[in-house]
Formats: C-alpha cells, structure tokens, sequence
C-alpha cells in the first residue's frame, strides 16, 4: 500500500520549514506550512491533513497553545512536536493529551520521515483502515 501522507509543517524558521517541506515532498507526500499557531489553524480549518509536525517555541500561539486549539477544534489529524529546546515536563505532559511523538531538532531526515510514517499508521488504525497484522508485516503505509 503506497500512502501519500497529507503533511502540514508548522515552524516559524523559514529556512527549517522550507527545507522540512521540500525534503517530505521529494519522498512522494503532500506538503503544506505554515509560519505559526494561528496560520496552521487556518489552513487546518481549510484543508485535510493526516499529520502535523509542530514546533513548540514560536511567536503568537506556542505549539503548546497551537496542539491545545487542534483538540479543541477536533482536527482530525496526529500530531509531531519538533523543539530544539529539551523540555520533559512539557513533552510527557503533551504526549499524554495526545501528541504523537516529540522530536529534538535537529532530527535526521530518516527519523522525521519514519516518524510521520508510523503517525500515519496510527490515524489508520483509529480509523479501522488498516489492521494489527498489516502493522506488523510492514505493509500499512509505505
């Protein structure tokens, strides 16, 4: 099963965001950014996305602030917090609200791309379109 994740990229670097973009593009997904919390909600608001990779320090709404409206809003999407900045209080806090993974930048590009792989296999499971056995043997989301 060859899946094209629909990825938005939330970041206020530019050049972090563009570089993240066309790197998840180039591997065959749908790319969209965003430059902060509240423009990701609007393009959340206007688009179907499978995965959010979010950072967690900008101006205006925080990734904090920004995963919090995504619940509240109930955007059907998993989402990936990226930080440069290591803070466990806050990481455990968020994965137990039900953020997805949380990654230290500067992650490798190998662990970005099998992070939102196994993001997109767990919104296919919620959602019954793939099964335990199809995760085991690899064959969910390629």
């Amino acid at each position: 099963m060859t899946t094209k994740i629909r990825i938005l990229v939330v970041d206020d670097e530019d050049r972090f965001r563009e570089s993240i973009a066309r790197l998840l593009a180039a591997e065959g997904h749908s790319v969209s950014t965003a430059r902060d919390g509240m423009e990701a909600l609007n393009a959340l608001a206007g688009n179907s996305f499978d995965v959010v990779l979010l950072d967690m320090k900008m101006p205006g709404l925080s990734g904090a602030e920004t995963f919090n409206e995504i619940r509240l809003q109930g955007f059907d999407v998993e989402t990936v917090c990226l930080t440069g900045h290591a803070a466990i209080d806050e990481a455990t806090r968020l994965l137990r609200k039900g953020v997805f993974d949380y990654l230290l930048k500067p992650a490798s590009v190998e662990e970005i791309l099998q992070t939102v792989k196994r993001a997109m296999e767990r919104k296919l499971l919620r959602h019954g379109k793939i099964d335990m056995a199809q995760l085991i043997d690899g064959s969910a989301v390629d």
